[in-house]
């Protein structure tokens, strides 16, 4: 039916497919405009009926659903499609048609009680994203129930790293380690600011005389960093003779020497602080930000931009470089 509004519009309201199909609420300025689209909806029902039923498929087949078309090609399929299995669970794994953002909104609710802001919104975003993905793909006719709801804003972490000091410190009881890849790939990335998976499962054939070459990285971009030959030279001394791999993992044996050495790091930046201590320092002794950025690999210089205030020449030049 179409009902004039008290603001002066007119609102349709009606079920094309009758009271068991999914519901047309439309709001227009002139009430022939909707005896249009009304007619228009219609017709759309006689030509193609299955649009118009209730979607009951439960959220946990979307997901999977979402897997098998597209989630499945992702460098973190596997980890991604559990960690939204999972939160399917959660939230009751309910029908679809009975799924909305009033009942996202109150699981988020309960879910900051449990765990971090950062981890509620990775969620939020795998959901929304298993909707936006089907929809785009034709698999899924309704309106994306998580599109309106934002993320939380987080607190920025401090981003921890060694000091001159502390490298040596560190690197020594590294090479104490009973696993005699722990040194060389911490160096790696210290002198690289490589992730510490990136350096540990480094091949072979990616480790030159005068650079790296990281090609499993975290975003698929292939990243090229220069290296001193000694460097290179010391690696091959203690890495396997034969085989792809140049390295046994050795994060263990990291978390151990990080232990040994007194010391302390925020949660989270285990082997993090490397690639940390990287940036801050290459910032510090005048390196460059863009370059910065080419080296770690970001996609967005705001990311990179985050050590910006280590460099000695930051907002320096204001007064050089204002137009008066």
């Amino acid at each position: 039916m179409i009902k004039k509004l008290s603001d002066g519009r007119y609102k349709l309201d009606f079920y094309p497919a009758g009271s068991t199909g999914p519901r047309i609420v439309r709001v227009r300025a002139s009430k022939q405009e909707l005896k249009i689209l009304q007619a228009q909806y219609e017709l759309d029902y006689q030509d193609a009926p299955d649009r118009f039923t209730v979607d009951k498929r439960k959220l946990s087949d979307l997901v999977n659903l979402w897997f098998k078309l597209h989630g499945s090609t992702l460098r973190d399929a596997k980890y991604r499609l559990a960690r939204t299995l999972a939160l399917c669970e959660s939230l009751g794994d309910p029908a679809v048609n009975k799924f909305s953002a009033a009942d996202f909104s109150r699981y988020r609710e309960r879910r900051l009680n449990e765990v971090s802001i950062s981890t509620v919104n990775h969620e939020t975003r795998y959901l929304r994203a298993v909707f936006a993905e089907l929809i785009r793909l034709e698999q899924f006719q309704g309106k994306n129930p998580l599109a309106n709801i934002r993320t939380f804003a987080e607190r920025e972490r401090e981003l921890s790293f060694l000091t001159a000091e502390q490298i040596p410190l560190l690197l020594a009881e590294c090479d104490k380690s009973s696993n005699n890849h722990c040194g060389p790939v911490a160096r790696l990335c210290l002198a690289t600011g490589a992730r510490w998976s990136e350096a540990n499962n480094l091949p072979r054939a990616n480790l030159l005389d005068d650079r790296v070459i990281y090609s499993d990285t975290k975003n698929g971009r292939v990243r090229v960093v220069p290296i001193k030959p000694a460097l290179a030279a010391e690696v091959r001394q203690v890495a396997y003779p034969v085989g792809v791999r140049l390295f046994s993992s050795c994060k263990g044996a990291f978390r151990k020497a990080v232990e040994r050495s007194g010391i302390e790091l925020p949660d989270g930046q285990l082997t993090h602080v490397l690639r940390h201590t990287f940036a801050s320092h290459f910032l510090i002794n005048g390196g460059d930000i863009l370059a910065l950025q080419r080296i770690l690999g970001h996609s967005d210089l705001k990311v990179t931009m985050r050590y910006a205030h280590l460099a000695p020449d930051y907002m320096a030049r204001v007064r050089d470089l204002s137009p008066i």
